[in-house]
């Protein structure tokens, strides 16, 4: 697969695309269901597509060097990605529904832009990779995109205090999503080559999300009913079709093209998202497309090109 012109960028703006859609999906249910119940389920679902793919395409459940191709994973390795689970897939996902539901998917679009700026932080904090001025420039452009945004908005859709509390719990999101991915960026370089182990690794970061978010469900479950939204037949078409293409087809996609081309390549191409969530929130869910939200896009996404280019891309 590898040998394929372009894959990995390929592999990267597909999820991209396939992410922002899904995202106007959740935004969808997320008028009737609770981003409690909707993470778990979409966990499980795509755990067991998942498992699915691996039954038929015969990729060893349990990895052992030099079976499957697997290249055999350290103690600590086993370690990082139960971690990279739970933070950006258990916790980060839940955080970011309840975010989205909050701000709706056009201001949610503007946020998600500090993915990027907190992907370059941690890869320098945690893989002792260098910033460059450009690099602070581009952050620091992508947070002022944010707080202008944020401030003297009209229409919003909720209280103000409410509204900034959905920026903090975005901001949040995307913190944990980004020490997520970069806690097994090196894990993936040794499995660039084999898309079966890319798979592998994006179910085995599966399960403990999926355990952890189903443990709070249960948790809160015992205090309110989470689950009388899903009696109504009308929400499950979009639920379906956003836990499939989020959770199964754009997480892979999203893990091979990480490992498939540069981290930073991977990662300009995975932000294009904000820009399809943009324009897809306002054809969608008619969400209203204003001048300060245009020049909020406009400087986050020069600013996420700052952030990646000042690598040397």
């Amino acid at each position: 697969m590898s040998n394929i012109p372009y894959i990995g960028e390929i592999l990267s703006l597909s999820s991209a695309v396939l992410w922002a859609f899904s995202v106007i999906l959740f935004k969808k249910t997320g008028d009737h269901l609770s981003p409690l119940a909707v993470n778990p389920f979409k966990n499980m679902v795509g755990l067991t597509l998942i498992f699915i793919t691996c039954l038929v395409a015969a990729i060893p459940l349990v990895p052992t060097a030099g079976i499957g191709g697997f290249p055999g994973y350290t103690a600590r390795e086993y370690w990082i990605l139960i971690i990279s689970g739970v933070v950006g897939i258990g916790l980060a996902d839940m955080v970011f529904l309840k975010s989205l539901n909050v701000l709706g998917a056009g201001i949610s679009a503007i946020v998600d832009c500090m993915y990027s700026a907190f992907v370059i932080f941690f890869a320098f904090v945690m893989l002792d990779e260098s910033l460059t001025l450009l690099q602070f420039l581009g952050g620091a452009l992508i947070v002022s995109a944010v707080l202008f945004a944020s401030f003297r908005l009209k229409n919003l859709p909720t209280s103000r205090r409410r509204f900034l509390y959905g920026i903090v719990l975005g901001v949040s999101a995307m913190a944990m999503m980004a020490i997520g991915i970069v806690m097994v960026k090196p894990i993936l370089n040794k499995v660039a080559d084999n898309l079966g182990q890319q798979i592998w690794i994006a179910g085995f970061r599966l399960l403990p999300g999926a355990v952890v978010s189903l443990a709070i469900f249960a948790v809160v479950q015992r205090r309110r009913d989470l689950l009388a939204p899903f009696r109504e037949p009308k929400i499950w078409p979009a639920l379906l079709t956003a836990s499939v293409l989020g959770t199964y087809i754009a997480l892979i996609m999203w893990l091979s093209g990480m490992a498939l081309t540069k981290v930073s390549i991977a990662g300009i191409l995975n932000q294009t998202s904000t820009i399809f969530i943009f324009l897809f929130a306002g054809f969608f869910l008619k969400e209203p497309i204003t001048g300060r939200r245009i020049v909020s896009l406009i400087l986050a996404t020069a600013g996420v090109y700052l952030v990646f280019i000042g690598r040397g891309i």
